[in-house]
């Protein structure tokens, strides 16, 4: 677990304040961070205590994308990969 950690009070309705409650919050607000691009996937699964695959696993449950990909990105793929395929085409 993360060294530097602060702790937080909130109030929420009494039919949510089971025994998990509490590290539910801890996890959503992990992941709230990941999904805003506040953290990093990598840095979330520490301050979790997670595996790396176990935190992916609980990112996709909640649909929190943890890989980002530009259109210039694919653009600039989709040009290697037409360099590549030219590449193999060319008799030698």
């Amino acid at each position: 677990m993360q060294t530097d950690s602060v702790q937080l009070t909130i109030s929420v309705p009494a039919a949510l304040a089971d025994s998990g409650a509490g590290e539910r919050a801890r996890v959503l607000l992990v992941l709230d961070a990941v999904r805003s691009e506040r953290m990093t996937w990598r840095a979330a699964a520490r301050a979790l205590g997670l595996a790396a695959s176990a935190f992916l696993d609980l990112a996709r449950e909640h649909g929190v994308p943890v890989v980002r990909v530009s259109a210039a990105d694919i653009a600039q793929d989709l040009d290697t990969l037409d360099k590549l395929a030219a590449g193999r085409s060319d008799p030698r």
